[in-house]
């Protein structure tokens, strides 16, 4: 009910309906509860008796709660707030402090302005709630802890094998040590990478307020030039960059490195030989797009939506799929584009190849706050 309409007669049909509700029901007039429902009594603790036109709101309310609650219901009783819904904390018989959530009005009641109301008990769900959140914290610290004691012992491994392979000779390595040696680098070079790549998306994920974009001018051709040189992607695939030199953007030139070497990774190592890789961009009044094009044997439309998932790979279920991977790169890449105040479109045909174009925007007062 809302407005100045009038309650009806307790005596009457809506006494019936609000005995029966699952929900507190109550009309509060001059301090008191002149009505209450059976949940509502329960609620709380009470018999009917004890409630309704003996306690009042300030008898139940949390003490610290009640200034706030009382400054709601001092404004809908003289129509400055119709309707509202808020939570707050209240006081059980027992004292036991439980959680509710309460939609108000106001109404007459016997000729006189009055508060009426319908109370939900969310004890539960609030107990719930900080129950996820703990486990969240949880989850941080566990991925956090796990990672830095995982990468703890690869720092002395790697800095030992460096000092070894420089001067093989004087600790007596013939060829096959080395050999030996190179690979126990790669593969602690590759733990270190994933552990690296675990941290990340956890930081990205449950930390995000601790990633912040730094604005520059950079030019794009040389970004991407430096990324298909440091990765040898020329000596893997064909590719065809068509992107102007003196071309220059304004963002995250960090962020976006990290992202255009993701899409070239998965562009080259999806792609089927002879492998051909494609790099555009184009624009419009707002945005940058950047596209990253393989002739690979392209992907249905639930695998499409499932490569921004954590640890989903394509070819996952294939006995020959690369080691080291884990599936974090795309979704990794997807936050920070967002980050970034843009996106990651995906299209693909089968048989026909896949586009994966980034989506920036081309004035940094479109890249939005920090987000939870």
């Amino acid at each position: 009910m809302s407005g100045d309409q009038g309650f009806p007669d307790p005596d009457m049909k809506y006494r019936n309906l609000a005995e029966q509700a699952f929900v507190g029901v109550y009309v509060v007039q001059d301090g008191k509860f002149v009505y209450a429902n059976q949940r509502m009594a329960e609620i709380f603790g009470y018999t009917q008796d004890e409630f309704v036109r003996i306690l009042g709101p300030v008898d139940v309310i949390f003490s610290e709660d009640y200034p706030h609650v009382n400054e709601k219901s001092k404004k809908r009783l003289v129509g400055e707030i119709e309707k509202d819904y808020y939570q707050f904390r209240c006081n059980k018989k027992d004292k036991t402090i439980i959680h509710v959530e309460v939609y108000g009005s106001r109404i007459l009641y016997k000729g006189k302005p009055a508060v009426h109301g319908v109370l939900n008990d969310i004890t539960q769900r609030k107990m719930a709630e900080e129950d996820l959140k703990q486990e969240l914290q949880h989850k941080k610290d566990f991925i956090t802890i796990a990672s830095h004691e995982l990468l703890t012992p690869l720092q002395p491994i790697l800095g030992y094998i460096d000092v070894i392979l420089t001067d093989p000779e004087k600790y007596g390595l013939n060829e096959e040590g080395k050999r030996l040696l190179g690979l126990m680098k790669w593969s602690a070079e590759s733990e270190e990478r994933i552990v690296n790549r675990m941290l990340e998306y956890s930081i990205l994920n449950i930390e995000p307020e601790k990633i912040q974009p730094l604005i520059r001018i950079f030019s794009l051709r040389t970004v991407i030039d430096v990324i298909l040189e440091s990765n040898r992607y020329r000596s893997e695939a064909e590719i065809d960059v068509k992107i102007p030199p003196e071309l220059t953007i304004e963002s995250d030139v960090d962020f976006f490195f990290g992202i255009l070497s993701e899409l070239c990774s998965n562009a080259v190592h999806y792609s089927s030989p002879p492998r051909r890789i494609g790099i555009s961009y184009h624009d419009d009044e707002q945005y940058h797009y950047v596209s990253v094009k393989d002739n690979g044997p392209g992907m249905t439309e639930e695998v499409m939506q499932s490569i921004f998932r954590p640890f989903f790979i394509g070819d996952g279920f294939k006995a020959s799929r690369k080691y080291g991977r884990m599936g974090l790169g795309l979704p990794i890449s997807k936050r920070l584009a967002i980050i970034l105040g843009g996106e990651i479109r995906v299209s693909s045909e089968i048989a026909q190849g896949s586009t994966v174009t980034l989506v920036l925007p081309k004035h940094p007062s479109c890249i939005p706050e920090p987000f939870g």
